[in-house]
């Protein structure tokens, strides 16, 4: 903006960008930058008509108090976020129920006071050690890391704990517990200490981690709701459970001794089963030959007994019939075996001649047995008045 400096600083004879003159009295007829004396003086009067007494007036105090008022309620507005629950107290009394996200209003301080736990996240508790870091390891903490096994075994325990406010509870939370976050790490290391020395040290380092996860997680949300401490263990983590650092090539030992044990025990027990089950093989077998020699007597007598009856049956349709056949099968079984002569009288006349080596002739004969002499049978002359002759008759 060029502006006329003749006549002066302001050009056009003293004139200011205003365009009055810059004198005291605003000749030269430019404008004058406005005056805030004046305006100031102005808005005083202008109070003064609406307060005739000034500030220093009952009406006065009371548009100041009332102003204070409006303020000081105003700071009673506040903001629940989505997974916050708004938790209103007046004169440290509870209100309920709690309040969902979004803008409310409660009494301001010091009447009122507004709690927002965030019930959506999950807080986490580390116990036996420390992180160092958002990632990555951390410092040991013997004092809870260290306990004491049933087989009276210092065992080493770090583990994480995982934890959320119940939004149904949240008063409990805020209200009934001083420390929430050591409350949580308090209980869950005593419920793992109470479990671990009802373990032994095999199973709690290898088998049954996860058991005792489970079980930790459970006792140790009872203890908490004993407490009214409004918080939900969601999960116990076993991070590293093991022999101390000090007594490490000591354990490895034990373990190494602890496995060879198992070898000669599992080898020893393989050879046991071995002889009982050849054993048992041994005793099924002679159980079934026993059984199989019982039916073959039972199924011989059986078959005597038939025989015997059967042939009990014949003799009774005829008793002299089957006492012939008797005779004659025993005199078979007689005669059977034995060197016989058999001469026939009708043939010498008088007889048998007064020598007659027999035994030599059944030699050069080749039957008959040399150590026994022969027997020697006269033969009857057959009776013609007989209706029949019998070899019965001949051997008598």
């Amino acid at each position: 903006m060029a502006w006329n400096n003749q006549g002066g600083p302001w050009g056009g004879g003293g004139k200011s960008p205003w365009g009055r003159g810059s004198g005291p009295s605003g000749g030269g007829g430019g404008n004058r930058p406005p005056d805030f004396e004046e305006m100031l003086r102005r808005g005083q009067d202008r109070m003064k008509s609406v307060l005739p007494g000034g500030f220093g007036s009952w009406r006065g105090l009371g548009l100041a108090v009332g102003v204070l008022v409006a303020l000081w309620g105003a700071t009673g507005f506040y903001v629940v976020n989505p997974g916050e629950v708004g938790v209103e107290t007046v004169f440290g009394v509870y209100r309920e129920p709690p309040v969902q996200p979004g803008l409310h209003w409660n009494y301001p301080l010091p009447i009122g006071r507004v709690e927002t736990p965030d019930v959506q996240s999950r807080y986490s508790t580390e116990i036996g050690f420390r992180r160092a870091g958002s990632v990555g390891g951390g410092t040991e903490v013997q004092g809870e890391s260290l306990m004491l096994t049933k087989d009276e075994n210092i065992i080493k325990i770090e583990a994480v704990v995982l934890w959320r406010i119940r939004p149904d509870q949240v008063q409990r939370y805020l209200f009934e517990i001083q420390d929430p976050a050591d409350s949580v790490k308090k209980a869950v290391e005593s419920a793992i200490r109470e479990i671990i020395g009802q373990s032994e040290f095999q199973a709690a380092t290898t088998a049954d981690r996860s058991k005792i996860e489970a079980q930790a997680t459970a006792l140790a949300q009872k203890m908490l709701d004993s407490y009214h401490a409004g918080i939900s263990v969601e999960q116990v983590s076993l991070q590293d459970v093991g022999a101390p650092q000090e007594v490490i090539e000591a354990f490895l030992d034990v373990q190494r001794a602890s496995n060879d044990a198992t070898s000669a025990v599992n080898d020893a027990q393989a050879y046991r089963n071995k002889v009982v089950q050849g054993a048992q093989g041994q005793a099924v077998q002679m159980l079934r030959q026993a059984e199989a020699y019982k039916a073959e007597k039972i199924a011989n007598a059986d078959g005597e007994a038939q025989r015997f009856l059967s042939v009990y049956a014949q003799y009774k349709l005829d008793p002299s019939l089957t006492e012939r056949r008797i005779y004659l099968e025993s005199m078979q079984n007689i005669f059977g075996g034995m060197n016989k002569v058999l001469i026939d009288q009708s043939a010498g006349g008088t007889g048998a001649v007064p020598y007659l080596p027999l035994d030599q002739l059944l030699k050069r004969g080749g039957t008959g047995s040399t150590g026994n002499a022969p027997a020697t049978t006269t033969m009857p002359q057959p009776d013609m008045n007989q209706q029949s002759a019998s070899p019965a008759g001949a051997s008598q």
